[in-house]
């Protein structure tokens, strides 16, 4: 009986979708450290939906003209991994952008939340995996 359990796990080579014998799964661990990573969690500003939202609004003022900006946080349930990396690894340059005269707010506000966290390639990997599979029951 017991050859034939070996035969049949072979066949299927171990794969993760019928016989997962980790502690934690990806799918898991990216949950975990998408609500509580190193720092403020990342719900904390893209929502448990990762959808993205309103952080916070403020005046500034600028040549006596005044401005009403806020900080928004991205929806970040799109982004293919390459994307999503480059926003949270602080080895890889962030893009440059121009702002004109108006885009008093844009310019004050642009790269000036995202927090840097310092996470390994793995727990990059599984944040991701974790935002691309939210909600589609797959691993829940």
């Amino acid at each position: 009986m017991i050859r034939y359990l070996i035969l049949f796990l072979a066949a299927y080579g171990f794969s993760a979708d019928i016989f997962d014998n980790s502690f934690i799964t990806k799918y898991e661990y990216g949950k975990m450290l998408y609500e509580n990573p190193r720092g403020i969690s990342c719900n904390k500003c893209h929502g448990d939906d990762a959808k993205g939202k309103v952080i916070v609004r403020f005046e500034q003022t600028f040549n006596k003209k005044r401005y009403i900006c806020e900080i928004r946080s991205s929806d970040i349930t799109n982004l293919s991994y390459e994307e999503f990396k480059r926003f949270l690894d602080p080895k890889l340059e962030r893009p440059k952008k121009e702002f004109g005269k108006d885009q008093r707010c844009e310019k004050f506000t642009y790269g000036n939340s995202m927090p840097t966290y310092f996470l390994t390639d793995e727990e990059l990997e599984s944040i991701h995996f974790y935002l691309v599979n939210k909600g589609s029951g797959k691993y829940e």
